[in-house]
């Protein structure tokens, strides 16, 4: 089964939302204007996608431009490793600060949530 929802895909624009990555020396949205914008980036991995297709939406964070960039140039330019510790954690933390702010913003719901 596959998780595509346009709703999440669209809350990276909701006035509320931010860069959820924040890679230091990076992130775009560290400024008070937030003029890099926000959109939601899917990380992929093995084994989560084939090729050309997306990972599903819960894979994913709300990042600004040049940290969806940085997470997704594989370490050229001033990418980060795909797969390194630092892509890792800064994944991981984007993923589950994303996941809290759709919980929050009533997104997403979990049962038995109290």
């Amino acid at each position: 089964m596959s998780i595509v929802s346009t709703t999440l895909r669209k809350s990276a624009g909701h006035p509320d939302a931010h860069c959820m990555v924040e890679v230091e020396g990076v992130c775009g949205d560290a400024t008070e204007s937030k003029t890099a914008g926000c959109m939601l980036a899917h990380w992929r991995f093995s084994g989560n996608a084939g090729g050309g297709q997306k990972p599903d939406d819960l894979c994913a964070g709300f990042a600004c431009g040049p940290c969806h960039t940085a997470m997704d140039s594989n370490g050229t330019t001033h990418g980060i490793l795909r797969g390194s510790e630092d892509w890792l954690f800064y994944a991981f933390r984007a993923t589950v600060r994303t996941q809290a702010w759709w919980v929050e913003h009533g997104y997403l719901t979990i049962k038995g949530l109290k």
